[in-house]
Protein backbone atom coordinates (compact mmCIF):
# COMPACT_ATOMS: atom_id res chain seq x y z
CA UNK A 1 0.00 0.00 0.00
CA UNK A 2 1.58 3.02 -0.94
CA UNK A 3 0.88 6.68 1.10
CA UNK A 4 0.04 8.19 -1.98
CA UNK A 5 -3.30 6.91 -1.48
CA UNK A 6 -5.94 9.18 1.12
CA UNK A 7 -6.32 7.45 4.43
CA UNK A 8 -10.40 6.98 3.54
CA UNK A 9 -8.83 4.74 0.44
CA UNK A 10 -6.53 2.65 2.70
CA UNK A 11 -8.81 2.01 5.53
CA UNK A 12 -11.65 0.96 2.71
CA UNK A 13 -8.59 -1.43 1.05
CA UNK A 14 -7.76 -2.81 4.59
CA UNK A 15 -11.24 -3.61 5.73
CA UNK A 16 -12.26 -5.31 2.08
CA UNK A 17 -8.40 -7.31 2.50
CA UNK A 18 -9.60 -8.75 5.97
CA UNK A 19 -13.17 -9.01 5.24
CA UNK A 20 -12.82 -10.79 2.08
CA UNK A 21 -15.37 -8.28 0.51
CA UNK A 22 -15.55 -6.82 -2.89
CA UNK A 23 -17.05 -3.37 -1.35
CA UNK A 24 -17.43 -1.37 1.57
CA UNK A 25 -20.04 0.45 2.79
CA UNK A 26 -19.68 3.10 5.87
CA UNK A 27 -22.78 1.38 7.19
CA UNK A 28 -21.08 -2.37 6.79
CA UNK A 29 -20.48 -3.91 10.25
CA UNK A 30 -16.77 -5.20 11.05
CA UNK A 31 -18.45 -8.74 12.95
CA UNK A 32 -21.52 -8.53 11.22
CA UNK A 33 -19.16 -9.40 7.76
CA UNK A 34 -17.46 -12.34 9.53
CA UNK A 35 -15.17 -10.62 11.30
CA UNK A 36 -13.84 -11.59 14.46
CA UNK A 37 -11.41 -10.60 17.61
CA UNK A 38 -8.28 -12.07 15.25
CA UNK A 39 -9.31 -10.19 12.14
CA UNK A 40 -9.65 -6.74 14.00
CA UNK A 41 -6.61 -6.67 15.21
CA UNK A 42 -4.85 -7.66 11.87
CA UNK A 43 -7.21 -4.90 10.77
CA UNK A 44 -5.82 -2.06 13.08
CA UNK A 45 -2.13 -3.34 12.64
CA UNK A 46 -2.40 -2.76 8.82
CA UNK A 47 -4.28 0.36 9.01
CA UNK A 48 -1.61 1.80 11.74
CA UNK A 49 1.25 0.49 9.70
CA UNK A 50 0.37 1.96 6.39
CA UNK A 51 -0.56 5.47 7.76
CA UNK A 52 1.39 5.71 11.22
CA UNK A 53 -1.23 6.47 13.62
CA UNK A 54 -2.60 4.13 16.41
CA UNK A 55 -6.23 3.76 16.24
CA UNK A 56 -8.29 2.14 19.79
CA UNK A 57 -9.59 -1.38 19.36
CA UNK A 58 -12.65 -0.03 21.04
CA UNK A 59 -13.62 1.77 17.83
CA UNK A 60 -14.21 -2.08 16.35
CA UNK A 61 -15.83 -3.60 19.41
CA UNK A 62 -17.94 -1.17 20.81
CA UNK A 63 -19.30 0.48 17.40
CA UNK A 64 -18.11 -1.77 14.29
CA UNK A 65 -18.85 0.31 11.75
CA UNK A 66 -16.80 1.15 8.82
CA UNK A 67 -17.80 4.48 9.18
CA UNK A 68 -17.40 4.54 13.20
CA UNK A 69 -13.53 3.49 11.58
CA UNK A 70 -13.39 6.02 9.62
CA UNK A 71 -14.76 8.64 11.89
CA UNK A 72 -11.45 7.79 14.51
CA UNK A 73 -8.88 7.26 11.38
CA UNK A 74 -9.91 10.61 9.94
CA UNK A 75 -9.22 12.31 13.89
CA UNK A 76 -6.10 10.24 14.00
CA UNK A 77 -4.39 11.78 11.20
CA UNK A 78 -5.91 15.52 12.03
CA UNK A 79 -2.74 17.64 11.77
Amino acid sequence: MTHTASPETIVRTRWCEVLGVEEALPEDGFFELGGHSLLAIELLQQIETDLGVEISVDVLFLDGSLSALLDAVHQATKP
